[in-house]
This record gives structure tokens, C-alpha cells and sequence, in this order.
């Protein structure tokens, strides 16, 4: 619902070789569905609108994206297909917002059912399972971007592609916050929230990964140097010692290197070209996993005046299938030792990372000591 600034910088950032054939191709976009009115009310009056989602629905036709996920889909779902029904399939839409019948009086216990987000993909690609999570913690009712007036939460969505490759997607979207509120030390919930919406999705995770890759997607809302990330999801995911998470654009512009948490100026992450909207992924180590190909911020998607269409630029990338021997990690990665076991302070063996400190062996035979917020 906040619009990301426009000192943006990257623009496309490709990696490797040209993929092949067992590549595809996905996508994330905020289509900023909100209603410019509510009840004659103002609510999003820069919002794109009817006309501004059908623009959104034939830009994302034109790219032919295998994969899109996108949030936010809320009184616009009909524009925001119509470019889009013929060459693809989607999941269901949990509805619009609407005032009509809320009790004002009580409107800080107003939640609308409807979580906004939306998968669809290429005919020929399969759908086999979804399921749908909401977020046990959000926070603000009609201030701090309204984030608990909706159902906030994650899709997890099991795709067999036309090629027979399967993945596991996860779309989402995490509490969000002001550039106002930041700056004035006013964003103390809209942190708690959003690091326990990263938490629960890395305990989900956690438990349900098996042999597939998994693409993790969406409008996180979170930027390296403010929020945690590194520290609660990637670490604990490596940490489990047979899978390995990776950024796509820590992987394409940062060469791997994690911004250092603690630095809460947005303007310092977005200069570094790290946006709101981000497309994680994770491999197995052994068996078939994925190799990023290309990373793109796409700032084509824009107005006359160069904003967004949407709430903020959409972010691509393209993967390619590496084969069912590879070990599932990089030669760069294969040289380093990887997690066999972790353990409590007090010894007891854990069957997954836990918050606080774990004490994890590695297959060198060495030990070492991580917290996990």
C-alpha cells in the first residue's frame, strides 16, 4: 500500500549462460488493488483503478512469464485478468474490500477475509496442491498501513511445470510500514509483526521441505539492513544441512554477500538497489535443484511520469533445472562444510533450528554457535 521510491537504480541484471530448455521464467507484482474510494472516501487515490489494472494485465501478458504471483489483487480481479485468461490458469480469489455494513463504532475489529494474493500460471503448467496461511501476528487497524484490516498471509502452491519439473511457490505478503513512522521511531509493531511473519513462514517451510525446489516470492516488505532476514530465514534454512537458501538479487547484484543488518534507513538499502518485493529460493543439496539465470528489476511497468503502475516495480527472474545428479549446491559451495546435526545449549538434539542459540556440527567434524532470532 506504500509506494517504494523512485531512486531505484537496478535495472536488469543477468548471470550465467542463456538458459536452456528447462528454464522458466516467474514474476511478483503488487497490482495496488485497493479502491481509490471507500464510501466516497479517499482511501488509495493514486491507485492505478480499473484502467490501470487492465494496463498491468496486458504488460504482464506481453512479458509471458511462466509464474506470477501477485498481491494486493483485491476489487480489480476481473481487469487484471482479462489480458491474462487466455494463456493462463489461476488460483481462486478470496474477494474485494468493501465498507458496506462494517459497523464504524467498531471498526478496529474489522478483518476482511480476503488475503489478496493470487497465483497464475501458463496453461500447460499444473497446479497439484495449494493451501493457504494467514499470519498469527499482524499489527495496525486504521493507522500503520492498515496491514490487520486484511487477511495477510501466504500461499504455498505445488506446480508440476509442462517440462514434468516440480517446484513448491510460496506467495506472500508481509506487514508493511511508513517512511514517516520509520523515521520517527514509530515502527516498533510494524517490525515485531513482520519478524514474526518471517519466522512463521521459515517454521512452514522448515517442515515441509522434501525434494523439490522452492521459490519463495511476494511483497515482503523488507529490506536487509532493517529487518533480520538473513538471520531468521536464510541461516536457519541453511543451518538444517540438506538445503540451501539463496536471494536472487543478493546472488546477481551483491554476489552473494547479505547487506549487514542494523541500518533502519530504507533510503541507504534502496540506494544499494535492494527493493521491497523479493524472490528467494531454496535447493536441496542432493538431487535436482534450480540455478538462477537472470534477475531483473522491471522498471518498464510505469505511468507517464515514470511511477509505478502498481504499488512498486514487478521483479523477475528466470531459473534453469540443473540435472538430477548434481549435488544440489555450487563447486563454491561444495568446499564448505555443511550442517550434519544441532543441538540446545544443554545439549538435547534438535530436529530443526530453534529461536536463541543452537549449537550446530558440521560435516568437517567442527561446532559452531548461531542464534536465530
Amino acid at each position: 500500500m506504500k509506494r517504494q521510491s523512485s531512486i531505484l537504480t537496478v535495472l536488469c541484471l543477468v548471470i550465467g549462460v542463456m538458459a536452456g530448455n528447462d528454464s522458466f521464467s516467474i514474476a511478483t507484482l503488487n497490482v495496488d488493488g485497493l479502491p481509490r474510494k471507500i464510501l466516497f472516501i479517499p482511501s488509495n487515490p493514486d491507485g492505478p483503478g480499473e484502467e490501470g489494472t487492465r494496463l498491468a494485465s496486458q504488460y504482464l501478458a506481453s512479458k509471458g512469464y511462466d509464474l506470477i504471483g501477485v498481491q494486493e489483487d483485491f476489487n480489480y480481479d476481473s481487469e487484471l485478468r482479462i489480458a491474462l485468461e487466455d494463456g493462463y490458469d489461476y488460483d481462486e480469489w478470496q474477494g474485494g474490500i468493501s465498507m458496506g455494513g462494517v459497523n464504524w463504532l467498531t471498526i478496529w475489529r474489522t478483518k476482511f477475509k480476503t488475503d489478496g494474493l493470487r497465483m497464475f500460471w501458463k496453461k500447460g503448467h499444473q497446479l497439484e496442491h495449494e493451501e493457504t496461511a494467514s499470519w498469527t501476528e499482524s499489527y495496525g487497524k486504521i493507522d500503520h498501513c492498515w496491514d490487520d484490516m486484511v487477511t495477510k498471509g501466504f500461499r504455498r502452491s505445488e506446480i508440476k511445470l509442462a517440462t514434468g519439473q516440480q517446484i513448491v511457490v510460496y506467495n506472500m505478503h508481509m506487514d508493511a510500514s511508513t517512511e514517516s513512522d520509520e523515521a520517527a521511531g514509530r515502527d516498533t509493531g510494524d517490525k515485531e509483526a513482520r519478524w514474526s511473519q518471517w519466522r512463521q513462514l521459515r517454521d512452514s517451510v522448515i517442515n515441509r521441505l522434501d525434494h523439490r525446489p522452492v521459490i519463495l516470492l511476494g511483497d515482503m516488505n523488507s529490506l536487509y539492513p532493517r529487518d533480520s532476514i538473513e538471520d531468521i530465514f536464510i541461516n536457519a534454512i541453511n543451518a538444517t544441512g540438506h538445503h540451501q537458501a539463496h536471494d536472487t538479487w543478493v546472488e546477481a547484484c551483491m554476489q552473494g554477500h547479505y547487506p549487514a543488518f542494523g541500518n533502519p534507513d530504507r533510503n541507504a538499502a534502496y540506494a544499494n538497489g535492494e527493493v521491497l518485493d523479493k524472490i528467494l529460493y531454496i535447493n536441496p543439496i542432493h538431487g535436482q535443484r534450480l540455478e538462477l539465470k537472470a534477475y531483473r528489476l522491471e522498471q518498464d511497468y510505469t505511468w507517464d511520469d515514470g511511477t509505478p503502475m502498481g504499488d512498486h516495480y514487478p521483479v523477475s527472474a528466470i531459473f534453469e533445472f540443473v540435472d538430477e545428479g548434481s549435488s544440489g549446491i555450487s563447486p563454491k559451495e561444495a568446499l564448505q562444510p555443511v550442517a550434519e546435526a544441532w543441538f540446545a545449549p544443554d545439549g538435547r538434539r534438535l530436529t530443526r533450528p530453534a529461536s536463541g542459540l543452537n549449537i550446530i556440527r558440521m560435516s568437517d567434524g567442527k561446532t559452531k554457535k548461531v542464534i536465530i532470532p
